[in-house]
């Protein structure tokens, strides 16, 4: 398997700019998926009794969002919160003293980003 530095060069020495431009998008992107996993992992290991990890889950969340174009009150954006609760649910944390259910969640996760 050819090393990528040295497909960028030959890239960028054959005038492809484009495609050279494509991949290093694509080096320097997060994987949707593997960001989703890592919001569920984080949510499994969490307790969520103190504000400090609500808080903390609220901000990779809301990167989360940054980096994949998601807009609240849209429909993929309701779906992949709905996802997210719904795993908790599954955790074992869907009610606590910071959420009384998915209403609240959504009002929670969503404050920096409207």
């Amino acid at each position: 398997m050819m090393d990528s530095n040295v497909v960028k060069k030959m890239l960028r020495i054959d005038g492809y700019m484009d495609a050279l431009a494509l991949i290093e998008s694509l080096e320097n992107s997060v994987s949707q998926k593997a960001e989703f996993e890592y919001l569920k992992a984080f949510a499994r290991e969490s307790s969520f009794d103190d504000e400090a990890s609500c808080w903390q889950f609220r901000c990779l969340w809301t990167a989360y969002c940054f980096h994949h174009g998601l807009t609240v009150d849209t429909a993929e954006y309701d779906r992949e919160l709905k996802e997210l609760w719904d795993f908790m649910v599954k955790c074992g944390y869907p009610l606590s003293r910071w959420w009384a259910g998915f209403d609240s969640f959504d009002t929670f996760m969503c404050e920096y980003l409207v």
